[in-house]
């Protein structure tokens, strides 16, 4: 009887689905709020509302310190099991880290008056807490759900901000508001009836701890690695020459939503199937696959119209950042995967924070060697390249795991032909519409991009069309 090679299409479009309209809708939001702040507040107040956004992403992962990992990756029995016997002591750990990652964030925060600390601090534990209530929410399956008061939040998110810009600017406003809606979005959450399920377990409760204790570290220097680059600049250069640079290095939302949806995806899938190590590699695989359909398209696609995007989302005002993003945007050929979720489900944390590690020491190493040749775009090439190999060394220490060739993981052949494709036929409208105005150039070249998204991603997207696809498991 010949091999059958199973395909998890299905499985991970219906997963997806929800898991990325979910996360995308507040992304979505800010990513426009991003444009319409960046064209209206002067150069000063653009970085120090960016700035609200990374430190209230620095911090709530620092005093979560893997609550999200751990309720993903973990069977939730075990969990609540050792919660309980451990109850004073986590409780304990919480709240000193709570008073120490807040107490530095107050003192060591720049460009802020007291208020608007004291307010940054109450809107960073609310959204601490929001995640973590999130997190089960999807843990439980529920991703539906998740997605529908998503939807909403980033309605009121965008419609506040908006309001805020237009009616007097003030950021001490703007985050009361942006705390109360947060409010609105944490019970909507908590109002979501829970039940009692049972998970593979992935550690023995020996090993629990420990396991918390990584996946707590490499969180903690995941988020110091993505930030490093603009925390650098941060106490080096004025809020206004920070504007510039965030602009220049930010990356859309969207990739990095791509990552912690099929993070999120794996975890849950991995987790279940521990055994099955076959299943693990191609579904793995796979994940390449799909993403690589979705990211492909528009790294080039921003790669060869950087000027013009920047032009005309911008008005000019930004075409300082160009030489930034042509580096930053080099890092996106390698987001087509979560890289680290083997060995988080198989407990390797140690392993993780070891590439963590690595990540942070070897870019601030480039940064000090590469800042004083190339400017801020040395931090941010400095960024590309430790990233990349960090990469690496999670394939590697992954492929250890299971047993198998680094190879083995990764659809060689398929993303080669992809990207070699995608290539030239990007290289070949660029030359031909080289003449052509701006809004015709990014016109026709977000038409193609769009074309060849969907053409990449039908094989997944046409599974919904299937009256069936609910009875996919």
């Amino acid at each position: 009887m010949p091999h059958v090679v199973p395909t998890y299409k299905p499985l991970i479009a219906r997963k997806y689905l929800w898991l990325f309209l979910g996360r995308i809708m507040p992304l979505l939001s800010l990513f426009v709020i991003t444009i319409i702040y960046s064209r209206q507040l002067s150069y000063a107040d653009y970085g120090t509302f960016q700035s609200v956004w990374m430190y209230t992403n620095i911090i709530n992962v620092v005093i979560s310190f893997g609550l999200s990992s751990i309720i993903l990756s973990t069977n939730l029995s075990l969990l609540f099991s050792f919660a309980e016997k451990h109850k004073r002591t986590i409780t304990t750990f919480y709240i000193v880290l709570w008073i120490i990652g807040l107490t530095a964030f107050f003192f060591l925060a720049r460009n802020f008056s007291i208020g608007v600390k004291f307010l940054m601090i109450v809107f960073m534990i609310i959204q601490n807490i929001i995640t973590v209530a999130e997190t089960f929410l999807i843990k439980r399956k529920k991703e539906r759900l998740s997605f529908i008061i998503n939807s909403f939040y980033a309605i009121l998110f965008f419609g506040l901000h908006l309001y805020i810009l237009f009616s007097g600017y003030s950021l001490s406003n703007l985050i009361l508001g942006i705390s109360v809606v947060s409010i609105l979005k944490l019970i909507a959450i908590l109002s979501v009836p829970g039940k009692t399920e049972t998970y593979a377990p992935v550690a023995e409760e020996k090993h629990f701890m420990k396991h918390w204790g990584y996946l707590g570290l490499n969180e903690i220097f995941g988020i110091i690695s993505k930030w490093i680059d603009k925390i650098f600049l941060l106490y080096l250069v004025s809020a206004s020459d920070f504007a510039i640079f965030f602009n220049g290095s930010f990356e859309i939302p969207l990739f990095g939503l791509l990552i912690s949806v099929a993070g999120s995806f794996m975890l849950i899938e991995f987790s279940e199937n521990l055994q099955l190590k076959s299943r693990i590699v191609d579904i793995f695989k796979e994940n390449f696959i799909i993403l690589s359909g979705i990211v492909f398209p528009l790294f080039f696609f921003l790669l060869f119209f950087r000027e013009e995007i920047f032009s005309f989302a911008f008005k000019n005002k930004y075409n300082a950042s160009v030489p930034i993003f042509a580096i930053s945007i080099l890092i996106l050929p390698l987001r087509i995967n979560n890289y680290s979720a083997i060995l988080q489900c198989f407990s390797e944390g140690k392993k993780i924070m070891a590439g963590s590690l690595i990540d942070i020491i070897l870019a601030l190493a480039l940064m000090i060697i590469l800042y004083p040749l190339m400017g801020s775009r040395g931090i941010v090439l400095s960024i590309v390249i430790s990233t990349y190999c960090q990469s690496f060394y999670f394939l590697w220490h992954s492929a250890k795991v299971l047993n198998v060739k680094v190879y083995s993981l990764l659809p060689i052949k398929n993303l080669a032909k992809k990207f070699l494709t995608l290539l030239a036929l990007y290289f070949i409208m660029s030359l031909w519409l080289n003449h052509f105005s701006i809004i015709l150039k990014l016109a026709v070249g977000a038409l193609l991009t769009s074309i060849t998204v969907i053409a990449g991603t039908w094989s997944y997207v046409k599974t919904f069309f299937k009256k069936n696809y609910d009875m996919v498991s």
